[in-house]
C-alpha cells in the first residue's frame, strides 16, 4: 500500500514539474475520472505542439453522449497510444481507459508518458536536430527534384514547341520560297512603275518650270497700270493743247473777219478814189498813192494773215486727226490691254490650276514612292527575319 502511494506521489511530482498548471494531487490520481484524465492528456499533447481542442466542456459534470465527444476521445486515445508504443510497442490505450479509468492503468500510462516527456526534453536537441536537418535536407531535395521535374517538363514542352515551330517555319520557308519569285517579279514591276513615276515626276517638274517661265514672260509682257496712266495723262495733255488751239483759231478767225471788213472798206475807198482821180488835185493824188501803198501793205498783211489762218486751220485739222487717231488708238489700246489682261488672268488661273494639279500629282507620286519604299523595306525585313530564323534553327 505504501509502495502504491509512493508511486502515485512520484507520478504527481513528475507531472507538476513538467506541467505546473495541472497542479496534480495524489487523491486525483488515486480516484481518476474521465474529466481529469482528459484534461491531463490534452495538456500533455499540447506540450508536443499538437492542436487539441475539445468540442465540449471538459469540466462539466453532466454526462455528454454526443458523437463529437466520442470522436474526439477516440482520436485522443490513438495519439496517446502511438506515443506509448514508442517506448512499449505492445502496450495499448483504449477508449474504455478514458471513459472508465482505473488507478493502475491510469498511473502506469501517465508514468510512461511523463518518462517519455522527460526523455524527450533531455535528448531533444541531440535527436531532433539531426532529424530536423535530415528533414530539411529531404525537403530541399524534394523541392530540387520538383524543380528539376518542372524544368524537365518545361524543356520537354519547349522541345515539342520547338519541333512544332521548326515544322511551321519550314512550311513558311517552303511557302515563301514558292512565293519569292512572285514577290520578286512584283517587286521588279513595282520598281519599274516607281521609275516610270519618277520620270513622270521629273517631266512634270520640267513642265512646271517651263510654265513658271511662261508666267514670268506674261508678267513682263503685261502692260502695267502705271503705263496706262501715263498714256491717259499724255492724252489729256493733247486734248488740252487741242482745246487751246481751238480757242486760238477762233480768235484768229475773228481777227480775220475784222481785217477782211477793213480790206473791203479800203477797196470801196480805192474804187471811189479811182473815180475821183481825174478831178483830184496833186495833193490829193499823193494822198491817194499813200493810201494805195497802205492798201498793198494791208493786202500783203491780209495774205499773210490768211496764210497764217490757213496754216492754223491745217494745224487744227491735223491736231483733230491726231486727236481722233489718239482716241482710237487709246480705245484700241485699252480694249487690247483689257483683253490681254483678261486672257493673261485666265491663262494664269489655268496655269495655277495646272500647277496645283501637277503639285497634287507630285505629292501622290511621292506618297506612292514612299509606300513602295516601305513595302520593299518590309519585304527585306521579312527576308532578314526568315534568314535569322533559319540560321537559328540550323544552329539548334
Amino acid at each position: 500500500m505504501n509502495n502504491n502511494t509512493a508511486a502515485l506521489e512520484l507520478v504527481c511530482e513528475t507531472a507538476n514539474s513538467l506541467f505546473p498548471e495541472l497542479n496534480m494531487r495524489p487523491n486525483e490520481l488515486s480516484h481518476p475520472t474521465e474529466a481529469f484524465l482528459t484534461k491531463v492528456l490534452i495538456c500533455y499533447l499540447r506540450s508536443f505542439g499538437f492542436r487539441v481542442e475539445p468540442p465540449y466542456n471538459i469540466e462539466s459534470e453532466a454526462k455528454d453522449t454526443s458523437r463529437e465527444k466520442r470522436v474526439f476521445l477516440s482520436k485522443l486515445c490513438r495519439q496517446v497510444e502511438r506515443i506509448i508504443q514508442i517506448s512499449f510497442p505492445g502496450k495499448t490505450f483504449t477508449y474504455i481507459d478514458i471513459i472508465d479509468p482505473t488507478v493502475k492503468k491510469t498511473s502506469s500510462t501517465l508514468d510512461v508518458l511523463f518518462n517519455y516527456r522527460c526523455f524527450y526534453k533531455m535528448y531533444k536537441k541531440e535527436i531532433l536536430c539531426p532529424i530536423a536537418d535530415k528533414l530539411k535536407e529531404r525537403q530541399d531535395l524534394s523541392a530540387a527534384i520538383a524543380a528539376k521535374r518542372s524544368e524537365l517538363e518545361l524543356n520537354k514542352q519547349k522541345a515539342e514547341q520547338t519541333k512544332i515551330d521548326i515544322v511551321n517555319h519550314q512550311a513558311n520557308i517552303d511557302k515563301m520560297t514558292v512565293e519569292l519569285p512572285k514577290v520578286m517579279a512584283e517587286l521588279n514591276e513595282q520598281s519599274k512603275i516607281l521609275q516610270q513615276k519618277e520620270m513622270e515626276s521629273a517631266l512634270q517638274e520640267e513642265q512646271l518650270a517651263e510654265i513658271n517661265g511662261q508666267v514670268k514672260q506674261f508678267e513682263q509682257l503685261l502692260v502695267r497700270d502705271t503705263e496706262v496712266e501715263l498714256v491717259e495723262s499724255q492724252t489729256a495733255q493733247i486734248l488740252a493743247r487741242i482745246e487751246s488751239s481751238k480757242q486760238e483759231m477762233e480768235k484768229q478767225e475773228e481777227l480775220f473777219k475784222e481785217r477782211r471788213l477793213e480790206i473791203e472798206a479800203n477797196q470801196q475807198l480805192i474804187d471811189e478814189l479811182e473815180k475821183a482821180m481825174n478831178i483830184l488835185p496833186p495833193d490829193m493824188l499823193n494822198e491817194y498813192k499813200e493810201n494805195l501803198k497802205l492798201k498793198e501793205r494791208m493786202e500783203k498783211k491780209h495774205a499773210s494773215i490768211e496764210s497764217k489762218h490757213q496754216s492754223v486751220s491745217n494745224s487744227n485739222e491735223k491736231q483733230k486727226q491726231q486727236l481722233a487717231e489718239c482716241e482710237k488708238k487709246l480705245k484700241t489700246l485699252k480694249s487690247q490691254i483689257e483683253k490681254d489682261a483678261q486672257e493673261q488672268k485666265q491663262s494664269i488661273a489655268e496655269l495655277e490650276t495646272f500647277i496645283t494639279q501637277q503639285e497634287d500629282c507630285i505629292v501622290e507620286l511621292q506618297q506612292s514612292k514612299a509606300q513602295l519604299q516601305e513595302q520593299i523595306e518590309a519585304q527585306q525585313c521579312d527576308a532578314e527575319q526568315i534568314k535569322i530564323v533559319v540560321s537559328s534553327l540550323i544552329d539548334h
